[in-house]
C-alpha cells in the first residue's frame, strides 16, 4: 500500500514543460536568440563581431536568419544553430574580405 498518491497525467505535464524549456534553451526548437546570446554562442566574441561576420553575411542575409528589432538583432535559434555547425570555421576570415 502506497501512502504517496502521483497525480500522473500531472507528472506528464511536468515533464513535457520541462523538455520544451531544455530544447529551447539549446536552440533545438522555434525559439529565438537575441544579440547576447548569440554572442556567447559565438565564443564571446564581441556585437560588432557578431554582425560584420554574421548578421551581414550573404547566407543569413538570403535565408533572413536574423534581423533588426531597431533597437537589438534577433536570430532564428535552430536555423542559427545550423549556420554555425556549417560556416562558423570560415567566420574568423570576413565574408567580405573573401568576396562572397
Amino acid at each position: 500500500m502506497s501512502l504517496l498518491k502521483i497525480d500522473e497525467e500531472e507528472v506528464r505535464k511536468q515533464q513535457k514543460e520541462i523538455i520544451r524549456e531544455l530544447l529551447e534553451e539549446d536552440g533545438l526548437i522555434g525559439s529565438l536568440w537575441k544579440m547576447d546570446r548569440m554572442r556567447i554562442e559565438c565564443g564571446g566574441k564581441s556585437a560588432q563581431w557578431v554582425r560584420e561576420h554574421i548578421c551581414y553575411h550573404p547566407h543569413v542575409i538570403k535565408n533572413k536568419l536574423a534581423f533588426n528589432t531597431g533597437t537589438d538583432w534577433v536570430f532564428k535559434a535552430r536555423s542559427i544553430v545550423e549556420f554555425l555547425d556549417i560556416y562558423f570555421p570560415d567566420l574568423a576570415i570576413n565574408w567580405k574580405q573573401k568576396g562572397e
